[in-house]
């Protein structure tokens, strides 16, 4: 195979312990870990994807790239989740209007805990020229529980009206080269979370954004792209609906 290079987000510390949610709902270290993990890890299987040893989606020449078809291995919220995120007007969210999208696809297969349980990632990702964008259904996971995880250093946001919070967390390269990985110095991913629900302890919508490449990405993009796709998700409850709906 030919040599290539990719990046993947890599968190540090995520097994700290994390904080105690209203309602006696308490987070031990290692629940916060696999939580983590549903954060972060599946983007781990972007640098291998990203570097072609995974199945591309279809895209004819000058044309963007169809979701690919579910599998057995991808949560049954992944084809929803590609069709919000895989958009026509993506590239032009993402600042480069003259891109289309390369590959459209699961972010991942299922996540086995310390405890034998299977979880499936519930995400979608896709490529546009050198930049990778994710976005994933956090079950369980809520702004609250980000925000109180001191080693992601999260701050508040709030999004259309939901409680947010952003924070980066840095890549590492994969090189492959004649069959063999290695690892290298690599940048930084952003990333943005958005309460589905009115408040802090509703599941969360998580955007990441993450290049190939030497440069950093684009904040302000992450951002445009979770205004434009968040209320086209499954689940969403718009700010004025959760204000008369008195959630």
């Amino acid at each position: 195979m030919e040599s290539g290079t990719a990046a993947r987000p890599e968190a540090s510390g995520v097994g700290e312990a994390g904080p105690q949610a209203p309602g006696g709902r308490g987070w031990r270290g290692a629940d916060v870990q696999a939580a983590a993990a549903v954060v972060l890890v599946g983007i781990v299987l972007a640098a291998v994807w990203g570097a072609g040893m995974f199945s591309a989606s279809s895209a004819d020449a000058g044309k963007p790239a169809a979701c690919n078809p579910a599998t057995d291995t991808d949560s049954p919220e992944y084809p929803a989740l590609c069709a919000a995120l895989n958009r026509p007007d993506l590239p032009t969210l993402l600042g480069t209007p003259g891109e289309h999208v390369s590959i459209a696809q699961s972010g991942g297969g299922p996540i086995v805990h310390s405890d034998g349980t299977k979880e499936f990632d519930a995400s979608a990702q896709v490529q546009i020229g050198p930049v990778n964008v994710r976005i994933t259904h956090n079950h369980d996971l809520s702004v609250r529980d980000i925000t109180g995880l001191r080693s992601l250093l999260a701050q508040p946001r709030t999004v259309l009206g939901h409680p947010a919070a952003v924070y980066r967390s840095t890549t590492i390269a994969l090189i492959f080269k004649g069959g063999k990985a290695s690892t290298g110095a690599g940048g930084t991913a952003r990333n943005l979370a958005v309460a589905i629900g009115p408040d802090e302890d509703a599941d969360t919508v998580e955007f990441s954004i993450w290049r190939q490449d030497d440069e950093a990405p684009d904040p302000d993009a992450l951002l445009r792209i979770a205004e434009q796709v968040l209320p086209t998700v499954r689940g969403w409850l718009p700010a004025t609906q959760d204000r008369t709906s008195g959630h």
